[in-house]
């Protein structure tokens, strides 16, 4: 069996092609984002590439030894993309977000167990962001250093120091969706008190947060527009959490923690095409680097500024299953850095 990875780094316009599997691989054709191979016993194979290469290449083109077992490499020049956003900030917000559902004012938010209706037309008619995830830390500043207004020195500021959305003003956030408990009329605390429950079937939804406002995950939910229905991925809850880290400073590291299971992630290549064995492409992806070694994580808390980031033990099972599975697609010789695991995952 055939397995290869394709890697396109779009600010170098650099596409690599890694094979594994054939002797003596040859180019049959290559047209613009699609690479014929064969290889010595008469196989074939269709590549699809995530952008258009130069198509200056010499056929039959030979692949070139890696110096690994039946492991080849070829390198090609894409053609530069004629729009592409390099900077930091162009990276996704997510699904779900302010600006999309306001493109529907009929979308409607339902239970992903029994589709009863969460959120709609009738119980929605403010969306916002939630605020910047540093907003405990403004109010923490802003309460150290607020003003002194002549003759009220002792005003009250607590005001601002706690979310108060309205009744039928839904916030949004990368993987939830907030509001209080008058806003969400078809949800109910569930038997733990710091649960919230679908009201017609009692699946748990979300949870209460510190402000006594119900905390609805995304990965609980779906979306129902013009007919169809989407769903959250999980696993997007932590990949968002990578995104804001690269958004927010320059840190590449990340301790990814569940209540029972703790991994590392380096953030190693941000923004790349990848086209991997079976022609899954992912064409808006990170190459994340991954160990699950105690002795490996606390060396590296040690010497590097590391990312803490808590979450769910559903969505750390599910972004953990995804990097597997990647991995399993790689060639051999590319499944590994030293002590790291190598993985790519979507940013979409």
């Amino acid at each position: 069996m055939v397995q290869y990875v394709v890697e396109w780094l779009p600010r170098i316009n650099s596409v690599s092609v890694v094979v594994e599997g054939w002797k003596c691989i040859k180019v049959k054709s290559l047209k613009r984002t699609l690479l014929s191979i064969s290889g010595d016993e008469g196989q074939e194979e269709d590549i699809s590439l995530p952008a258009e290469a130069e198509e200056k290449v010499g056929i039959p083109y030979k692949f070139r030894d890696r110096g690994y077992d039946l492991e080849y490499i070829m390198k090609l020049r894409s053609k530069p993309p004629k729009k592409y956003d390099y900077s930091i900030m162009s990276l996704p917000d997510g699904k779900w977000t302010k600006e999309e559902l306001r493109l529907d004012p009929d979308f409607s938010i339902e239970c992903l167990h029994c589709k009863q209706q969460i959120i709609g037309k009738d119980n929605c008619q403010v969306l916002n962001n939630m605020p910047s995830e540093f907003w405990v830390e403004l109010m923490d500043y802003w309460h150290c250093h607020k003003p002194d207004v002549e003759g009220e020195k002792s005003a009250s500021y607590s005001k601002f120091e706690t979310l108060k959305p309205s009744e039928n003003e839904i916030l949004i956030g990368n993987s939830f969706f907030q509001g209080t408990a008058a806003t969400f009329k078809n949800v109910v605390l569930g038997e733990d008190d710091n649960v919230v429950s679908c009201k017609k079937c009692t699946a748990v939804l979300g949870q209460i947060t510190a402000d006594s406002l119900y905390k609805l995950y995304k990965w609980r939910l779906q979306l129902e527009h013009n007919g169809v229905a989407y769903r959250f991925p999980p696993e997007y809850d932590v990949v968002l959490s990578l995104i804001n880290i690269v958004k927010g400073n320059s840190c590449r590291y990340a301790l990814i923690k569940s209540q029972r299971q703790t991994l590392l992630v380096w953030i190693f290549s941000v923004d790349i095409g990848v086209t991997l064995t079976g022609n899954e492409e992912l064409k808006r992806s990170m190459k994340l680097l991954y160990t699950d070694k105690a002795m490996v994580i606390n060396q590296y808390l040690e010497r590097q500024n590391v990312e803490e980031v808590d979450t769910q033990e559903t969505t750390f099972t599910a972004f953990y299953a995804c990097l597997q599975k990647v991995n399993a697609l790689l060639p051999s010789n590319m499944k590994k850095m030293g002590e790291w695991t190598i993985s790519y995952t979507s940013l979409t």
